[in-house]
């Protein structure tokens, strides 16, 4: 469905922080005009105004409409002419956001997780197919030449079947702002950060969750060593076993004083791909070797360009569709059940995570098809 308009329309839910510089990568594009924005805090508003003027040339002081209040994004999406919305509000907001905005017409950005609860991340990917709207996620790891290298080597079997994997993200994630609050957090450094790692793992393998075991725990060293409990998850330690028998570690830390750090190690039975500082691959008694890749042509150039590319019709095929944060949902929900006794491992069938929102492995493989054959990622 291209846009009825020639410069495309974008309304945004929550500009603050990693929001704003969402918003100001569409406004930098001549083809988009950031209409209006909503959002609880008028000082997030100020902000994006502050940066739309550092950041847009020719910009025209205060142009975008601003609705402030809790709901007030309703009024934006029933008054203004729109084309795509982007959500960036706390992560258990994203389904009420999707869904209205998905209702009203609009396409959709929204930033990572797209829902907390699996059977949220399905019904909102249904919701786009059924209505012929695009929807993408906030994955902006499918736009990296490394990810997509590792992704073609397992596609094109340079490390045959996978059988085990290391997926591993460590972060000082102190729980800040409402990231640290039950209410909007839904799951903690798991569900945050995280949710990239994992993302990137599902995606390269296409591999889903079987079952689950392990833990979590809410502690935080401050900066003068003291021990602190937080109201979500910290870290988390998970042994997972995927559909295909393969089984590994997800480990995601947010109680550390190193740098972000992050890897993806994949274990098949002709060779193993390593993907930490750079991606290389490590044949069956071989040695390593660099991965040479080619970016396809016409491939997007990231998320924003992904979406402003579907809706004017540049694009065909959705490289962060909502399969994505279905499987993702997936996963951290196994994750964060498996660690709901933090001084004991608890063993987790995946499919019960399915089961008790009303769907099954079989529906999710059915409905993964059905993207596949729309071009969806």
């Amino acid at each position: 469905m291209a846009s009825k308009n020639s410069v495309v329309r974008v309304g945004v839910i929550g500009p603050g922080g990693a929001g704003r510089g969402n918003t100001l990568a569409f406004a930098t594009r001549d083809d988009v005009e950031i209409v209006a924005a909503a959002d609880n805090n008028e000082q997030s508003l100020d902000a994006l105004e502050k940066g739309l003027q550092e950041r847009v040339e020719n910009y025209k002081e205060n142009s975008f409409k601003r609705y402030v209040g809790e709901y007030e994004f309703i009024e934006m999406l029933n008054w203004e002419d729109l084309d795509i919305i982007g959500i960036f509000s706390p992560h258990s907001l994203h389904d009420i956001h999707v869904k209205y905005a998905l209702r009203t017409g609009c396409h959709v950005l929204v930033e990572k997780p797209m829902a907390n609860i699996v059977g949220d991340a399905i019904a909102i990917t249904k919701i786009a197919m059924g209505s012929g709207l695009h929807l993408v996620g906030g994955y902006q790891r499918h736009y990296e030449n490394t990810y997509m290298a590792g992704k073609q080597a397992i596609a094109e079997g340079l490390i045959g079947t996978i059988q085990k994997f290391d997926v591993y993200l460590a972060q000082r994630w102190g729980a800040a702002g409402w990231r640290g609050d039950p209410r909007f957090s839904g799951g903690g450094q798991p569900n945050d950060s995280g949710s990239h790692l994992q993302d990137i793992f599902l995606w390269m393998t296409g591999l889903l969750p079987k079952e689950a075991n392990g833990t979590t725990d809410m502690n935080f060293e401050d900066d003068e060593g003291q021990l602190v409990l937080k109201s979500v998850e910290i870290n988390s330690k998970t042994n997972i076993t995927m559909d295909n028998g393969a089984s590994g570690t997800v480990t995601i830390l947010g109680n550390t004083r190193t740098g972000f750090e992050e890897w993806v190690i994949l274990e098949g039975d002709e060779g193993t791909l390593e993907i930490k500082d750079g991606i290389r691959l490590i044949p069956k008694d071989g040695e390593p070797q660099p991965l040479e890749f080619q970016r396809p042509e016409g491939y997007p150039e990231s998320k924003i360009d992904q979406l402003v590319g579907l809706v004017k019709g540049e694009y065909n095929a959705n490289y962060t569709s909502g399969v994505n944060g279905i499987r993702t949902s997936w996963l951290t929900n196994s994750i964060l059940e498996a660690g709901k006794q933090p001084d004991q491992q608890q063993l987790i069938n995946c499919d019960t995570i399915l089961e008790k929102e009303g769907y099954s492995r079989q529906s999710v493989l059915n409905l993964i098809d059905e993207c596949v054959s729309r071009q969806m990622y």
